[in-house]
């Protein structure tokens, strides 16, 4: 009778050890896609930088001042107008407190967020991320959490690295279409600001 009772009690054991191993190594497995996942957005920023904020910041105040200094008109050029209103509701995408203020959250919505505020945030979300997701797969690793506070850690996590991945689309996105007409106009602008600068 005992002979039985303790091997209907190492079954158990066994049974239990072989779930909780089982649950382990799916979270671990979690952990890892989300350590892939996060490399992956951060590739994909990398190859996507714009390095040149500063200098279009600077190219824009020295257009705007050419023009205010050596544009006179009896009439209003309604296609000038049209333009140099849309040139300056974009400059508030590299506006110069794009680079301000300190790594925390950031409160101001996202369709009125800077560029450089987007850069920013991405880099240090990816730096932030890295670190949290390493030591959580270390703890894994080594048994340090229970079941129910891994999975608890798990979402939190799957959560960060789904909110970075929704600002680098954001990003993109102003980049990729806000940015290239500023590009554009402010070119466009440029050659108008010489010419009259020419003239004067």
């Amino acid at each position: 009778m005992n002979r039985s009772l303790f091997f209907i009690a190492l079954l158990f054991m066994t049974l239990i050890a072989s779930c909780t191993n089982s649950e382990l190594e799916s979270q671990s497995k979690e952990v890892t896609m989300l350590i892939v996942t996060r490399d992956s957005l951060e590739t994909v920023f990398a190859q996507n930088k714009f390095d040149s904020l500063n200098y279009w910041r600077q190219e824009a105040s020295n257009i705007e001042l050419s023009i205010k200094r050596n544009y006179y008109a009896t009439k209003v050029d309604q296609n000038l107008s049209r333009k140099m209103n849309r040139f300056k509701s974009l400059q508030e995408i590299i506006d110069a407190e794009s680079e301000l203020g300190g790594e925390g959250e950031y409160e101001e919505e996202e369709k009125e967020m800077t560029l450089g505020r987007r850069m920013m945030l991405l880099n240090s979300g990816f730096k932030k991320e890295k670190i949290s997701l390493e030591n959580l797969q270390s703890d894994l690793e080594n048994k340090l959490l229970d079941s129910k506070k891994s999975n608890i850690y798990i979402q939190s996590e799957r959560m960060k690295v789904k909110q970075m991945e929704n600002q680098l689309t954001q990003y993109l996105f102003v980049k990729n279409t806000e940015l290239t007409e500023y590009i554009k106009l402010c070119k466009e602008l440029r050659v108008f600001a010489d010419s009259i600068s020419k003239k004067s």
